[in-house]
């Protein structure tokens, strides 16, 4: 994937795209059907300027904020259009590529119908402990080569080229996104920015994954519930 420079004026203004259970890691793709005329109006908007908006997870645990909207994670997940398409009525289908997670605690005032906010990039943090990081990198390689060994080629699919992925960091992002079914963990891993965690995270969910599949599933069965291209 095509690494994009994002640049610092871009994030002053950035659209927020709030939604349930949907989580944008770095590196990974989502596929988006727009409907609403408050975020037809901010994809339209978006096309016309830098091309980025943030993907934010609504979290129902916590209060609406002061303008009475739902509140949401401030980790979230900046974009770019990648693809869209315009459909006869006014609706969008889009594909958007995550570029990076970020902190939009600092939204704007609300004078626009969608949320905005002035985004700041979080970067990954990377421990001295190059012995626990190539640990838990091997960890993780290692159980997704376990898991490759029980799916069939077209479940396989997703995350059988990710032993070619070298950056730890970015290795962590693309399995969790082709391999976690369960929104708040995806958003875990999203708002870790600590490389070990982050791998130690994704290597706990394979385990348990791979646990529950030879414990529960029909023999022959993978039981990651997610196919290929869903993220």
């Amino acid at each position: 994937m095509k690494v994009r420079v994002i640049r610092p004026e871009n994030l002053r203004e950035v659209p927020i795209f709030p939604l349930p259970g949907t989580v944008l890691l770095p590196r990974t793709l989502i596929s988006l059907h727009v409907f609403e005329p408050r975020y037809r109006t901010m994809t339209e908007d978006c096309i016309e300027g830098h091309r980025l908006m943030v993907i934010a997870m609504v979290d129902p645990s916590r209060d609406p904020d002061a303008h009475g909207r739902p509140a949401i994670h401030p980790v979230a997940g900046l974009g770019a259009l990648r693809r869209s398409v315009k459909l006869p009525d006014g609706r969008f289908n889009l594909v958007i590529e995550g570029l990076a997670r970020v902190d939009i605690r600092h939204e704007l005032p609300p004078d626009r119908v969608y949320r905005r906010a002035h985004a700041r990039v979080l970067r990954d943090v990377v421990p001295d402990d190059a012995g626990s990081i190539a640990a838990s990198l091997a960890s993780v390689r290692a159980l997704c080569s376990r898991a490759i060994a029980d799916m069939k080629p077209e479940e396989a699919s997703g995350i059988e080229n990710l032993s070619q992925v070298d950056d730890p960091g970015q290795l962590a992002d693309m399995v969790a996104a082709a391999t976690m079914t369960e929104s708040l963990d995806r958003q875990q891993v999203l708002a870790e920015t600590n490389v070990d965690k982050r791998l130690q995270l994704v290597a706990g969910a394979l385990g348990a994954a791979l646990i529950t599949q030879h414990k529960d599933a029909p023999e022959g069965a993978f039981g990651w519930g997610i196919r290929p291209g869903q993220a």
